[in-house]
C-alpha cells in the first residue's frame, strides 16, 4: 500500500499499484525539473501510476472553499493538465534514456513496449454545488471541463481514457481511496 498527500488529500493505493509523486523524484528534479525561466518553466502531473500494466497520470485540484473557487474561475485549467501531460511525458522519456529503473522505466515500458493507452485522470475536489447552482447545471459544467480537458490532451490516442472526477465524491479508479487531510470530505475509495 502507498498513501500519497497532495493538495491536501491523502491517496491511498492498494498493492496492485505502484504510485509516485513524480515532481519528489530525481529522475524530475535532477532532469527536466531543471528547466526553468521567467514566467516558464516545466509543468509536472502530481502522480504517476502504473496498475496491471496500465500507465496513468493524475492531476491534483482541491478547489474547495469560495476564495479558492473564485480565485481559480478564469484558470485555463484544461491548458495547464495538457501542458504537465505533456512536460511530464517529456520527462519520463527522457529519465528512461538516462537508465532509470522501477516504477519510471516500467511506466514507459507500458507504453512504448507494451502499447498500452496512457489514462489521464483529473482529481477535482470542490464544494458540492456553487451557489444557487441547480444539479443539472452542474452536470453540464462538469461534462463540459471534461471535454475541454480531452480536447487538449488530443495529441493522446484515445481520448475515452481521459477521466475528470472529484476525489472526495466519487472515485472511478479501482485500488485507490481518498481522503481529505483536513477532514472536509468522507473518504471515498474504488476497489
Amino acid at each position: 500500500m502507498t498513501e500519497l498527500d497532495v493538495d491536501g488529500i491523502r491517496f491511498t493505493f492498494d498493492d496492485s499499484w505502484s504510485a509516485v509523486k513524480w515532481d519528489d523524484t530525481d529522475a524530475y528534479n535532477l532532469h527536466i525539473g531543471k528547466l526553468q525561466g521567467p514566467g516558464h518553466g516545466t509543468k509536472a502531473v502530481d502522480v504517476i501510476g502504473l496498475c496491471d500494466g496500465s500507465p496513468y497520470l493524475f492531476e491534483v485540484k482541491d478547489f474547495r472553499g469560495a476564495v479558492i473557487a473564485i480565485a481559480n474561475l478564469n484558470r485555463d485549467l484544461p491548458l495547464e493538465i495538457g501542458f504537465k501531460a505533456r512536460d511530464t511525458t517529456a520527462g519520463l522519456v527522457s529519465a528512461m534514456s538516462r537508465g532509470v529503473n522501477g516504477l519510471l522505466a516500467d511506466w514507459i515500458a507500458a507504453v512504448a513496449c507494451n502499447r498500452k493507452i496512457v489514462r489521464v485522470v483529473a482529481w477535482i475536489a470542490e464544494d458540492a454545488t456553487r451557489p444557487g447552482e441547480p444539479a443539472h447545471k452542474r452536470k453540464a459544467r462538469l461534462s463540459q471541463r471534461e471535454a475541454s480537458i480531452a480536447q487538449r490532451l488530443a495529441w493522446l490516442p484515445h481520448r475515452g481514457q481521459i477521466r475528470v472526477e472529484d476525489p472526495l465524491c466519487e472515485m472511478s479508479v479501482p485500488g485507490v481511496a481518498a481522503r481529505s487531510l483536513a477532514g472536509a470530505g468522507p473518504a471515498r475509495s474504488r476497489s
